[in-house]
């Protein structure tokens, strides 16, 4: 492999039952999108997961305070804009520069 594609990345952050939700979304160069949520425990994790995401047309993965979706940011939390429970804080498609690589150096 002789090019190597860095993925742009997204972040947010928002409320959920007076808890802070920390978000990153990576979007490669093939097409694929992939939200992260990570909640303060795993049972506000469950609650978010209940709430909004079952029945969803997109693939979930669940691991403890951990989400994982495999869709953009907006379709993730389209179900939730209009809770009460929901208060979105900050969200930036430039986030350190918009690639991972500057996040680790």
């Amino acid at each position: 492999m002789t090019q190597f594609d860095e993925s742009a990345l997204e972040f947010a952050n928002f409320i959920f039952d007076r808890k802070k939700v920390v978000c990153y979304g990576l979007q490669n160069a093939a097409g694929g999108t992939t939200t992260i949520l990570n909640f303060p425990t795993a049972s506000l994790a469950d609650a978010f997961r209940t709430a909004f995401l079952e029945g969803r047309n997109f693939r979930i993965v669940q691991n403890g305070a951990q989400i994982i979706c495999l869709a953009d940011y907006e379709t993730v939390m389209r179900c939730s804009s209009d809770d009460p429970r929901v208060q979105p804080l900050r969200y930036s498609r430039d986030y350190m520069m918009g690639t991972l690589s500057h996040m680790v150096c």
